[in-house]
């Protein structure tokens, strides 16, 4: 036989063998749907809810100024730490000092004119005595006796209003000590200076109801340190005070410290969030606190929070993307018993029409579970879902240990329907099919 006959037979055979092949795997393929399963297994499940933030001191003060003046002297740069009382910055005494220098002279001024007063008002009352002394001997007469009473009266209402007008020059001296105090900003507490907005030789400006004062700086205690997060609305009902957090900070990547939820907002975040974008209202502030946090840790790096929500030892299992949701079947449809699909039964359709006591016009609720393969069919089994961990959930009702549920592919998922026929192929070119 001349060698290209042989050839030819070769690549003929070869045609053949892919043709049984392909004929084989499409007979397979017209057996049922082709999906991936996995057992129901027992696993610790732990919940998490994530969220991203920025870390800042616990207690934090942000310095401003009661007074306006020009800054004269600044004693603190950014990232020193202070002590309570020392002194940060001193704005220009000049006008201060010279309202208390005023004042002081004024007060003097009253001081001795109410030792004149006082002196007349002793004066009077003597005259008066004496006025009357003279006039029970009959040697005076009624009109001198009732001006020298009269003067005494108007001498004794001098000393009151020269007592006021010392009080009042008192205070005004108070005042204008306590200005002049102000001008000088010390630290309220020990701490770093985290940030410093002004520099030597500025123009401070104090604030209004409408608008705020200038920030000369903020003094933190980092010795305690939280995570300020952006919690989404959905997981905010998950939160409670004390729940444990890993907290990872994206400068220090090597490892995450622990951490406890400290405070939850009761409000949406409005305005611009902590993350400098604009809030969208349905985001809620939380608050973790740092049990341990690197000695470098600086205000406004951003993290990453695991907080722990819930944990289940040993329970029944299934991957996450086992479950699906389905529309009930309405009531008499052959092959399902009150409401719920069984092996064999028809594929749900939509009801007729609400059932008794709900509103004309709803839509049945859509029922949750997973597919079970039995006997080579595809089963519909209602189930009870309990936490979420990160790749699996929690099956409280509806399955048992061993159950062989359909993980996929997604495609067989949507078109799965109860009582399909379908070929298990657990090998790696099923993970790779839609």
């Amino acid at each position: 036989m001349k060698r290209r006959t042989k050839i030819l037979i070769g690549v003929a055979a070869v045609v053949v063998i892919a043709v049984v092949i392909a004929a084989v795997v499409a007979s397979s393929r017209n057996k049922g749907i082709r999906v991936r399963t996995t057992k129901v297994d027992r696993k610790d499940l732990v919940q998490l809810v994530t969220a991203n933030g920025t870390v800042q001191a616990k207690t934090k003060v942000e310095l401003s100024a009661n007074i306006m003046g020009q800054i004269t002297k600044l004693n603190a740069e950014e990232g020193d730490p202070v002590k309570k009382g020392d002194l940060l910055l001193v704005i220009d005494q000049a006008r201060y000092a010279s309202a208390v220098a005023s004042s002081r002279a004024a007060f003097e001024s009253l001081e001795a004119e109410l030792v004149r007063v006082r002196e007349a008002a002793a004066q009077a009352k003597r005259d008066r005595d004496r006025a009357q002394a003279q006039y029970r001997d009959g040697i005076l007469a009624t009109a001198d006796l009732d001006r020298a009473i009269s003067s005494y009266d108007q001498a004794v209402a001098a000393v009151t209003r020269a007592e006021r007008q010392v009080e009042q020059a008192r205070a005004d001296i108070a005042s204008a000590q306590d200005a002049l105090e102000k001008t000088e900003i010390r630290a309220p507490m020990d701490g770093i200076v985290t940030r410093r907005n002004i520099e030597q030789g500025e123009v401070v400006v104090t604030g209004t109801m409408n608008n705020p004062g200038t920030v000369l700086m903020t003094i933190s205690d980092m010795s305690t340190i939280e995570a300020v997060l952006e919690v989404d609305q959905t997981d905010v009902p998950q939160l409670r005070i004390g729940q444990k957090a890993s907290i990872r900070i994206d400068a220090f990547p090597d490892a995450p410290f622990p951490g406890e939820v400290s405070e939850i907002g009761s409000s949406p975040i409005r305005g611009t969030s902590a993350l400098g974008g604009a809030a969208t209202g349905t985001d809620y502030e939380v608050k973790v606190t740092l049990l341990k946090h690197p000695e470098r840790i600086r205000p406004g790096l951003t993290v990453t929070t695991d907080i722990t929500t819930a944990t289940r030892d040993k329970v029944l299992t299934v991957p996450v993307g086992a479950l699906v949701l389905r529309p009930p079947e309405p009531k008499g449809t052959p092959g399902t018993a009150k409401g719920k699909p069984t092996p064999g039964g028809a594929a749900p359709t939509p009801a007729s029409g609400p059932a008794k006591g709900e509103p004309v016009g709803s839509r049945p609720k859509d029922i949750e579970g997973v597919y079970v393969v039995a006997a080579k069919k595809a089963e519909f089994r209602p189930v009870t879902a309990g936490i979420k961990g990160e790749m699996d959930v929690e099956v409280t009702s509806g399955l048992k240990e061993g159950d062989e549920v359909v993980v996929g592919p997604f495609k067989a998922l949507r078109d799965l329907k109860p009582g399909a026929q379908v070929v298990v192929d657990n090998t790696e070119r099923a993970g790779l099919e839609r």
